[in-house]
């Protein structure tokens, strides 16, 4: 072992500190029809200082809510979907937003029990950001949401690249 250099400690300390602070800025939605799942996924948020986060018990209430962020120009820049929910599917409401220019910025991840290949299939195709299997781990749930930072952060360069 002689030679090999061990991470210092502190220094991952402060780079989880940062992650963990651009991390605060985001403003989230929990779209599911379960009270128990929308509160553990909100504490698990506020774990990583997240407070900005906004919850939907349903599909139509979903997609009112991320409509008026944005015309209010403060957009979700998550959005947590439940496959099943009353009213309107969590992949109708990703659908929905996918054929919307304005919203390709915006993460949009399931959050759900549907398991089966041809369902994560079927969520990707159509714009799933991510895909998150209930019952899900705190520490596997926050995993995933520093890649969904990195996904919008990528978005966000290539945006403004394309902007000017």
């Amino acid at each position: 072992m002689r030679g090999q250099r061990f991470p210092n400690p502190a220094t991952i300390y402060a780079l989880e500190e940062k992650n963990v602070s651009q991390l605060a800025n985001l403003k989230v939605l929990i779209a599911d029809d379960h009270f128990l799942i929308r509160q553990f996924v909100r504490n698990t948020l506020q774990e990583s200082k997240i407070t900005n986060v906004q919850t939907a018990a349903d599909g139509n209430e979903a997609i009112d809510l991320v409509q008026k962020a944005y015309d209010v120009n403060q957009p979700y820049d998550i959005v947590f979907l439940d496959w099943n929910m009353p009213t309107i599917s969590g992949l109708e409401v990703l659908s929905y937003f996918r054929a919307k220019q304005e919203y390709l910025d915006t993460a949009f991840v399931m959050l759900t029990a549907e398991s089966e290949q041809q369902n994560i299939m079927k969520a990707i195709k159509a714009g799933a950001t991510s895909y998150i299997i209930k019952p899900v781990s705190p520490s596997d749930f926050s995993k995933k949401l520093f890649e969904i930072n990195e996904w919008i952060k990528r978005k966000r360069q290539t945006s403004q690249a394309v902007r000017g």
